[in-house]
């Protein structure tokens, strides 16, 4: 019997940082020019897993993949606040269409913040 053995690689396997799971609070801005939203105020979501990579979050909010953010995130235990513009790419419901979950990528972040967000992610995992 032949068995073809999906050869893509899993989602650990295709993000380049190491994630850890953990609820920290968000508040998310959408750039103004991006969205049809853009008027609205910032979003308050919170965040599912984080690396210096990217965060997932959850939100009442459904953003596009493609829309361009800027987040504020509190890193727990740390009382530590990063600021970070980043990109959606993918979003979906998990709860009737009034809870969203998105996956966000980093695009700008500060050395100070990369730092801290790196030790934040290393002292979690060690």
């Amino acid at each position: 019997m032949d068995e073809k053995k999906d050869s893509r690689p899993s989602p650990e396997q295709r993000r380049g940082d190491s994630r850890i799971s953990e609820e920290d609070r968000v508040q998310v801005e959408i750039l103004s020019g991006e969205n049809p939203f853009a008027q609205i105020p910032p979003i308050n979501a919170l965040t599912k897993d984080i690396s210096p990579g990217g965060v997932r979050i959850m939100s009442g909010v459904k953003l596009e993949a493609g829309t361009r953010v800027r987040l504020e995130i509190i890193l727990s235990g740390r009382r530590r606040l990063i600021k970070v513009k980043g990109v959606v790419r993918w979003s979906r419901s998990v709860y009737e269409e009034e809870l969203f979950e998105m996956g966000i990528e980093f695009s700008e972040l500060t050395p100070d913040d990369r730092v801290s967000l790196l030790e934040h992610v290393y002292r979690k995992r060690h």
